[in-house]
């Protein structure tokens, strides 16, 4: 264990933007002495096992750092976290954390095709040119599973909209640790991408929480537990069920405001949480595509004099109004 935590912190060293000089300095130091190769995407892949594999195995290399080179890190108890005074503004878990967990399924030897994607952070520039360019990439994967996901129970049927059935996700919760179960609130990873070539498309807490923030923390427990449930993954007991070629239409999610009529206490906090969930949702597109939010919001017509308008009134105390209520995420993504 102590080897694998030494390992971790020495990943979450580096801060890693797309393409930058760190990244692939991380790369080179922990993933090409895997025997990877490098696609023209810069994805770098590899199988293990079968000759054709089933099954893909995925998570990507880039992280949200606004600046490249090393950083410092604390441990507090089970959780990973920048120093208080750290000028990092993330800690890079997402996606260390996935990447670690693909590094020991390679060592064990676990079967599948291994895709580090280039580029995630900034509009899954690896997978969409795979998908996009070279789909037979893809010919017989029957199930494309991110290990991308915040938190300690989720196995996402829905990014925005079905990417994998509910029997795929029981079928691999059921060789996780218990509190997995399965989650229809995911937005946007590289399996994501696939849903239209691949049947189930799925993405896996990995442990990590507040990504893409300063305040961002990955549980260690949490992330070795996944590690020995994933060494031993047995893809044969997976259920395959969606059909690619008939996607569900993505789910309307509701606008809160900030009153409520409801008077029940539970439902309240219910709408609160769902509310922080949206906006968490909508901070990772804004970040990730900023050019297509500015288009969606001039397509829209909120001019910039509106825009500025609602940030000042939303950032007022005792606001009346909701900066939520500009948005309608619908259509704002089409991938």
């Amino acid at each position: 264990m102590s080897n694998d935590l030494e390992m971790l912190k020495a990943m979450l060293s580096h801060r890693r933007p797309y393409g930058s000089k760190t990244e692939l300095a991380y790369i080179d130091r922990f993933i090409t002495p895997l025997g990877v190769q490098t696609d023209k995407f810069g994805n770098r892949f590899m199988i293990v096992g079968e000759e054709k594999p089933t099954i893909l195995w995925s998570s990507h290399t880039d992280s949200v750092h606004r600046d490249e080179g090393f950083q410092q890190i604390e441990m507090t108890g089970t959780k990973i976290h920048l120093p208080k005074k750290s000028k990092s503004n993330c800690l890079g878990a997402d996606d260390a954390a996935g990447n670690f967990i693909m590094i020991k399924m390679i060592e064990a030897k676990v079967p599948g095709l291994y895709v580090f994607h280039f580029g995630e952070e900034v509009g899954c520039k690896g997978s969409g040119g795979i998908a996009n360019e070279t789909p037979e990439f893809l010919a017989g994967i029957q199930a494309a599973i991110a290990f991308d996901r915040r938190g300690l129970t989720s196995v996402i049927t829905h990014q925005r909209g079905r990417t994998a059935s509910d029997a795929f996700g029981d079928s691999l919760a059921a060789q996780l640790p218990s509190r997995f179960k399965n989650d229809p609130t995911g937005v946007l990873t590289d399996t994501k991408i696939y849903m239209g070539i691949v049947p189930e498309c799925s993405n896996v807490s990995v442990g990590y929480e507040n990504e893409h923030t300063d305040r961002e923390t990955q549980c260690v427990q949490h992330l070795f537990e996944l590690r020995d449930h994933m060494i031993k993954i047995d893809a044969s007991k997976f259920v395959i069920e969606r059909n690619p070629k008939a996607t569900e239409p993505e789910a309307k999610r509701s606008s809160w405001s900030g009153s409520s009529s409801f008077g029940d206490s539970r439902t309240v906090r219910t709408m609160r949480m769902l509310k922080q969930m949206r906006q968490r949702e909508l901070e990772d597109l804004v970040f990730k595509y900023p050019r297509q939010v500015a288009r969606y919001l001039a397509d829209s017509n909120v001019s910039p004099d509106e825009l500025d308008d609602a940030i000042y009134l939303i950032n007022r105390p005792h606001r009346q109004s909701s900066f939520l209520d500009l948005f309608d995420d619908e259509g704002l993504l089409s991938a």
